[in-house]
């Protein structure tokens, strides 16, 4: 199989192109600028990439997208976080309707996240034919689903992975945390009553290869089968760092010191269920939180 992966030099796209290489893929690189061998100019914010070198490839992963933990919610950085995914994707897409029909990419591969649900819902289960939420996050999540859906209408299988918080010690939350448990300073967060929808960075990429060999079409949530509360994630890691963990941070103050940031995506209470990946036939290595923190983290 001959893919295209942009956001390659992320967290999870470097893993991706790792684990795409060891499963036999040829990998084609889109960077932003000074492409060298196996890689090819891809400059959304100009709309910039040459059709005829996406000519022929059987799928396109497009995994761009300003970093949700990167900054504060600023009214401006809220426009970099919805541009930045939404151009990437079009930018893709305006590419294959240049190229003759027989020569488009078969599969198109894009981002989304568990943030399409909405913040606040509570003990809902929640899976792919679930209703969005309409915060913000929500919002970025409809519009770059709908995005990419267009390659649909160009005779391309489109796929949007709804992402949940991704785990491993590299990088991504748990590698910010690790640090803080280390010493004894793990926190629940308001209440701890909201749930947290967790994967393995390494199940998260070998999910994207299922659903590249598999061709499964739609939304799919990238979740693990059983996501936890805060109060319980945060015990579990505390006692896999085997430190304490009696630390709490109010909601209130939270609230107050990230806004919306804090409410949508730190405090969001999402209860995501991969059904699209069970029935189709992936299997999972990490299924619980306590054999996720086993994949990603180390033992001190």
């Amino acid at each position: 199989m001959n893919i295209v992966i942009s956001g390659s030099s992320g967290f999870i796209g470097t893993a991706l192109v790792k684990a795409a290489e060891a499963d036999g893929m040829h990998v084609v690189r889109a960077v932003r600028s000074g492409p060298g061998p196996g890689e090819i100019l891809f400059d959304p914010s100009r709309g910039d990439v040459d059709h005829r070198q996406l000519a022929g490839v059987d799928a396109v992963v497009c995994l761009n997208g300003a970093g949700l933990f990167s900054k504060l919610w600023t009214s401006s950085y809220k426009e970099v976080l919805l541009r930045s995914r939404v151009t990437s994707v079009r930018t893709f897409t305006d590419a294959f309707e240049r190229l003759p029909e027989d020569e488009r990419p078969k599969h198109f591969v894009t981002g989304s996240a568990v943030g399409y649900y909405g913040a606040d819902r509570g003990d809902e289960l929640l899976t792919e034919a679930s209703e969005p939420g309409d915060d913000f996050l929500a919002r970025v999540c409809v519009a770059w689903e709908e995005a990419g859906a267009r390659a649909t209408s160009l005779g391309i299988t489109h796929s949007a992975l709804r992402t949940g918080l991704v785990m491993d010690g590299s990088g991504g939350m748990l590698g910010l945390l690790k640090h803080a448990y280390k010493f004894g300073l793990g926190t629940k967060l308001g209440d701890g009553n909201q749930y947290m929808s967790t994967i393995s960075l390494t199940d998260h990429v070998r999910a994207v290869l299922h659903i590249l060999k598999n061709r499964v079409e739609g939304p799919v949530n990238l979740t693990g089968p059983h996501p936890v509360r805060n109060r319980d994630w945060n015990k579990l890691l505390a006692e896999h760092m085997n430190r304490p963990a009696f630390l709490t941070v109010p909601s209130f103050a939270m609230k107050l010191a990230l806004g919306d940031f804090a409410e949508q995506a730190a405090l969001a209470s999402q209860n995501a269920y991969p059904a699209r990946l069970e029935s189709t036939g992936f299997d999972f290595t990490a299924r619980t939180t306590e054999e996720i923190f086993d994949q990603a983290l180390p033992r001190p």
